[in-house]
């Protein structure tokens, strides 16, 4: 592979979801020049999934509450968080959901204070939605820029590196034609993973390609094995996001011959109406709570009738009654796709969402490899085992103003380091592996590993499935010749999509099995409980590219006193 030009910018932002638009503004608001490249179009990624109604950001409502709001996140870590991000970022959270219009989005406040999702207290909510307005305004914002170029449909496959330093990338364009892009920093905002799930509520470009980037050019994932799962509707409409406040309004929840899952799995003092009025509260699967029977049995049941239809909520007509914000809203967002929760068969099941871990960064979105960051889902610290609900869109505005600002002062302060173009050529080249003669298909290869993921690596795992999952990871990689597939430019890219799957599964199975406990998002059958002794973060790395994991017991000491 040769790449047809070279282009030379300041920085260049991968992904453009929320944690991307906010770094990349700020950038060009200091005069420097930015290339935002996007697998699909402007404001993509998790933050802009069409089928949900809205998100939500929690913010502090006093200097008191900043206390009350770390020691919320710091409960629901589970001892897994840093606390020095968790406290910049209830410091600074306040001042910077006021900048979600300059990166035009026009959040509005509920009118009462709410809890979020796993919090202990109640706070202020400012919710976004109209994701097509959104763009609308990002491309308006785009256009009094004209120092941030837009690469939609592109891919960016490998970074470059000068001795220790992170100094370009190459991207493959929505022609599948190789461009070498020659920089001084790379901002990593590339979102989650879901969509090495088979089921998954992400758009399509949610694969993990950050992480594989972060990881071959040095930096460390943190915490992988929490992945938050969410139930999402089956039908009437596959991968609408589903709002477990309707829970508070379900009488049964019932398989295709009208029989309760739940009463199957329900220990004795827990009744099926308590199980769902605590599952009301929180949207992702959680160790945590006795609500976890909820989804075990949801998972149980897809297992035993190897059937992904779903399972039925029946729900109570009156809760088209309740006239509060939190349900109309969500209500009449579902009517207007054609759903009704009464008089439609809704089923749900078990799909991945977010991931609460990633790329091991510092309170400034800088990884332990010199010009490189990682912002929004993609970076691992403020969350921990769960992750609070609103924590997901405030991080990006938090943390993608700090890396701007970090990024700045290392783009003024340093040079454009020279290139070697042949040697980056040359290693990106050696980095394409040759397995066999012949080959399955990248598409395969998706495919095979997003159905083994869903089944064998979700709310549900053992060492049994997991460890033959990994088996079978470790066969598709031998079958799969990835040098065949990038010699036609229409192949590309999901030969590298394949190759980051390949890794990436690795990656997440072997952790789940190393995490031999219980402990929040991670649940292990075969390990149901917590366990002092794994109280500490799981550190990954590439050496001599083999995949290696380290228990740390520390992220950071430092603690940050607030200033009234």
């Amino acid at each position: 592979m040769n790449p047809q030009e070279t282009i030379t910018t300041d920085v260049l932002v991968v992904g453009s979801g929320i944690a991307g638009l906010k770094v990349s503004i700020e950038l060009a608001k200091a005069g420097k020049t930015v290339i935002m490249s996007t697998k699909t179009h402007v404001c993509s990624g998790s933050s802009f999934y069409p089928l949900k109604a809205s998100l939500g950001t929690q913010v502090t409502k006093d200097h008191q509450d900043k206390e009350v709001f770390l020691q919320d996140i710091e409960a629901v870590s589970l001892h897994m968080h840093d606390k020095e991000m968790a406290q910049i970022y209830v410091e600074e959270i306040q001042d910077r959901v006021q900048e979600f219009p300059e990166i035009g989005i026009e959040p509005f406040k509920l009118p009462d204070d709410r809890k979020a999702c796993f919090a202990e207290h109640s706070r202020t909510i400012y919710m976004l939605r109209d994701w097509d307005q959104i763009r609308e305004n990002v491309k308006t914002i785009f256009n009094h820029y004209p120092n941030i170029s837009l690469y939609e449909k592109s891919a960016v496959i490998s970074l470059i590196k000068t001795g220790n330093k992170v100094t370009g990338a190459f991207l493959l364009d929505h022609e599948n034609h190789l461009i070498l892009i020659h920089c001084k920093a790379v901002i990593l905002a590339t979102g989650g993973f879901g969509n090495l799930y088979k089921h998954n509520l992400n758009p399509n470009d949610v694969d993990g390609s950050g992480h594989i980037l972060a990881l071959e050019a040095g930096a460390s994932l943190v915490n992988m094995e929490f992945i938050q799962f969410i139930p999402g509707f089956t039908a009437p409409k596959y991968k609408t996001l589903w709002g477990e406040h309707t829970l508070n309004y379900c009488k049964d929840f019932v398989d295709e011959e009208g029989i309760s899952i739940l009463e199957k799995v329900l220990p004795d003092g827990l009744s099926k109406q308590e199980c769902l009025e605590i599952r009301s509260t929180h949207g992702p699967f959680t160790h945590s709570l006795p609500s976890k029977y909820f989804d075990i049995a949801m998972m149980k049941e897809i297992i035993r009738t190897k059937s992904e239809a779903g399972f039925e909520l029946v729900f109570d007509e009156a809760i088209y009654e309740d006239q509060r914000d939190f349900y109309t809203i969500y209500l009449n967002w579902l009517k207007e796709r054609g759903i009704n929760l009464v008089t439609d068969a809704c089923k749900i099941a078990p799909f991945a969402h977010a991931s609460n871990g990633g790329v091991k960064v510092d309170s400034c979105g800088r990884t332990s490899v010199p010009g490189l960051y990682a912002i929004g889902e993609l970076a691992g610290g403020i969350e921990g085992a769960n992750r609070l609900g609103g924590n997901s869109t405030g991080s990006c505005m938090v943390f993608g103003k700090r890396a701007a600002q970090n990024c700045l002062d290392y783009v003024n302060n340093g040079r454009l380091e020279p290139l070697d173009i042949q040697a980056a050529i040359d290693q990106l080249n050696k980095s394409i592996p040759k397995t066999s003669e012949k080959s399955i298909t990248p598409h395969q290869v998706i495919e095979e590993i997003r159905e083994l993921m869903w089944l064998k690596a979700n709310v549900i795992r053992d060492e049994k499935n997991l460890t033959s999952a990994l088996k079978k990871v470790t066969e598709l990689k031998a079958s799969f010749n990835m040098s065949l597939h990038v010699q036609n430019e229409n192949e590309r890219k999901s030969a590298f999509k394949a190759r980051n799957f390949l890794l990436l599964s690795e990656i997440l199975l072997k952790a789940m099995l190393e995490r031999r406990e219980s402990r929040g998002a991670h649940y292990r059958e075969d390990f149901p409980n917590e366990d002092e002794n794994f109280q500490k973060r799981l550190w990954i790395s590439l050496k001599n590219k083999e995949v290696t994991l380290e228990f740390r017991a520390k992220f950071s000491k430092r603690r940050i006193f607030f200033p009234k």
